[in-house]
């Protein structure tokens, strides 16, 4: 007997050191997944503290009557709206009223319809009033950690030793052969996200080598929301880069892909004139508030008493800095420093005339985020409202999408909330709507607070809310309402009458993220459930008829669109409506940069030409659409008109049982040297 309790004992030992270093567990149930008790702000002032939750089981789970709930001295409980569904492997995010919980010492519970406990927090102090958060080390890890916030998406999937033998990992050029001072882009993806646990637990970085005649250069950087990832390399002999082969490797958990591409020189035929060429780049593509940007520049001509003029413009087209360089040996260069205070975040332009040339390049101020990973922020957001006029208690939706989107960064802009929108009401005297809320557990009994909404982008950036204008808040009248993500705003004008003068077709943005290059066509796909819940902030909806392709960042003027019937998931749709949008890197060039868009016929429909069909605004007191006619179909067209930095357009059929035809639509984006980015977007409908 004895020696039968010490062989159990050796098994289980030898089990225990046989177990695989990630082989922890993830619970079996709804789980508080990440939690904010302390964001950035006065939190008496603003409704954003904010509890996370997460779904790691295969079923989806109602949430209908479950309460989250504070445990210390506050005790203030949130009641989970009836008709909300969590989707497995899903996450869902909660704010209840300003100071929902204390900074110090504070556990925080999620109980069900019962009153069971089902998960409750570790004992959390957050006396820290900045971008970070409390959260699992992964999603369902029974381990918690304090670092920047990810609300709304993933903390980190656990992966087992297994899973590196399995991981695939591919890597590309966008070209097999560049001449020299041109920008090689080196892609590629990941089939898994990894983990290391030593020196701490951190995830796997991509480590990609680069090396030819006399250069080698090396970066590491983490995979995507979409396990992509990207780099670039200007090819430029001032970084020492010549012609010949250059062999591209990537390593990631053990796995090595590797790839190769050459460089020649352009040939010059010798003419009678020499034409001066002239460059300007940065040191490197990405930068930090606090960082020195480096900036160089090489001419091929020096012209004698001759000064290089530069400027530099912040992502919203403000001057930082100007001024003359002379070249010496035919090389300039000057420097930047990004402040800290308030920074900008997006895409910098820098811009250089020498003689009769002009040269220009684009960096940009990145934010630093969780896993010591930055990325490109977000530069717009395009936002509207489903009508122009509502009764009192109508609902109304609000819907929009982040350009350049990126669901992994923390706070996107230093300047806001972790990736919420904010919506703020307004009546034309400039008074914000407020409501009359109840405080549990308070003596002061109820308050008055200012009407305002959030809502979590998805993955692609898009995000939409349905909320009801009860007559206790609003009145008749006119009003703006304003989203703000981290300071990118769009403002919307609608009026609430009593009697509406017109019929709106409501367009959908339902949406599901992309995979691959951001500058391809991606399906959308239907969501799984039709389930909804409405309260006093909103109701989420799910359309199971819509679904989306969408293309962004095209910095070309000439863009062919094509609608016609397809199979998607093995559902047939057909195109209801088309829509895109168009910014202009600089507001000084707004007036030069415009949007056209033509039939496949040759029927000017939007631009600025008198013979187009649409030339200004559409928006106008009790109009958002203008009724056009082209090639027969009867069109409703919504226009943002010319005269503003960010152009957007929708062309849907005035017949809500009508579908756009099989044709190209032809956009082009009016512009010289000017830069742009257009993005556009199709909207199916599932055939009966």
């Amino acid at each position: 007997m004895k020696y039968s309790i010490i062989l159990l004992l050796s098994i289980t030992l030898i089990a225990g050191i046989s177990a695989p270093v990630y082989a922890q567990t993830i619970t079996d149930h709804i789980v508080i997944n990440e939690v904010d008790t302390n964001p950035p702000g006065d939190d008496s002032q603003y409704i954003s503290e904010w509890v996370e939750l997460y779904n790691p089981t295969d079923d989806d789970v109602d949430l209908s009557g479950w309460q989250i709930a504070s445990t210390t001295v506050l005790k203030k409980t949130f009641t989970i709206p009836d008709g909300t569904i969590i989707s497995s492997g899903d996450f869902l995010t909660f704010v209840n009223e300003k100071i929902w919980f204390t900074d110090t010492a504070e556990s925080i519970e999620l109980k069900n319809t019962s009153g069971l406990v089902i998960d409750k927090t570790r004992e959390i102090y957050d006396l820290e009033n900045n971008l970070k958060s409390w959260q699992r080390t992964y999603d369902g890890s029974p381990e918690w950690k304090f670092t920047f916030a990810t609300a709304g998406g993933s903390n980190g999937q656990l992966a087992d030793i297994e899973t590196f033998e399995k991981v695939e990992v591919t890597i590309s050029s966008d070209k097999s052969t560049y001449i020299l001072d041109e920008l090689a882009i080196i892609q590629g993806s990941v089939s898994e996200k990894i983990f290391i646990e030593k020196p701490y637990f951190q995830t796997q970085p991509i480590l990609i080598t680069i090396s030819g005649p006399n250069f080698d250069h090396a970066v590491s950087l983490y995979p995507d929301y979409n396990l992509n990832y990207e780099t670039t390399l200007r090819l430029s002999q001032v970084m020492g880069i010549s012609e010949g082969i250059y062999d591209v490797s990537v390593i990631y958990a053990g796995v090595v892909s590797e790839t190769t591409f050459s460089i020649n020189s352009e040939v010059i035929e010798e003419t009678q004139e020499i034409l001066s060429s002239l460059t300007v780049m940065t040191g490197k593509s990405e930068y930090l508030p606090g960082q020195l940007v480096t900036i160089t520049g090489v001419t091929s001509e020096t012209i004698p008493l001759t000064s290089v003029t530069f400027s530099i413009t912040d992502s919203v087209g403000q001057l930082l800095s100007s001024g003359n360089l002379f070249p010496s040996d035919g090389e300039f260069s000057t420097s930047l420093y990004l402040s800290t205070v308030n920074p900008d975040y997006g895409a910098y332009a820098v811009s250089v005339e020498y003689g009769d040339d002009v040269a220009n390049s684009i960096f940009n101020v990145v934010e630093l985020v969780n896993d010591e990973h930055v990325s490109v922020v977000s530069d717009s957001i395009i936002f509207d409202i489903d009508q122009s006029e509502y009764l009192l208690n109508d609902y109304m939706t609000l819907s929009g999408e982040i350009s350049n989107f990126d669901s992994t960064s923390g706070n996107p802009m230093g300047k806001g909330y972790y990736q919420v929108v904010y919506f703020n009401f307004k009546s034309s005297d400039g008074v914000a709507p407020f409501m009359t809320s109840a405080i549990m557990d308070s003596s002061e009994g109820a308050k008055s607070v200012e009407f305002t909404l959030t809502a979590i982008p998805n993955s692609s950036g898009v995000f939409s809310i349905d909320v009801r204008l009860p007559f206790v808040v609003f009145s008749e009248g006119d009003y703006t309402v304003k989203a703000n993500y981290g300071g990118l705003i769009d403002v919307e004008k609608f009026s609430i009458v009593n009697k509406k003068s017109y019929t709106d077709e409501t367009i959908s943005t339902e949406t599901t993220s992309g995979i691959g290059n951001p500058n391809s066509s991606i399906p959308g796909k239907p969501s799984s459930n039709d389930e909804k819940f409405d309260d006093l902030y909103g109701r989420y909806v799910s359309n199971v008829k819509t679904v989306i392709e969408k293309v962004n960042r095209i910095s070309d003027n000439l863009i062919s669109i094509n609608t016609q019937e397809k199979i998607i998931d093995d559902q047939s749709v057909s195109p209801r409506v088309l829509s895109g949008s168009m910014i202009t890197a600089s507001k000084d060039v707004q007036a030069d940069v415009n949007l056209q868009v033509m039939s496949e016929s040759g029927i000017c429909i939007i631009g600025q030409n008198s013979d187009c069909l649409v030339s200004e605004s559409t928006r106008e007191p009790g109009q958002i659409f203008e009724l056009v006619q082209v090639d027969g179909l009867n069109l409703n067209v919504r226009y943002s008109g010319p005269d503003v930095r960010l152009e957007k357009f929708s062309i849907l059929p005035q017949s809500s049982d009508q579908f756009l035809p099989d044709t190209n639509w032809n956009v082009q984006v009016i512009k010289d040297d000017e830069i742009s980015r257009f993005y556009y977007k199709v909207t199916y409908k599932t055939l009966p």
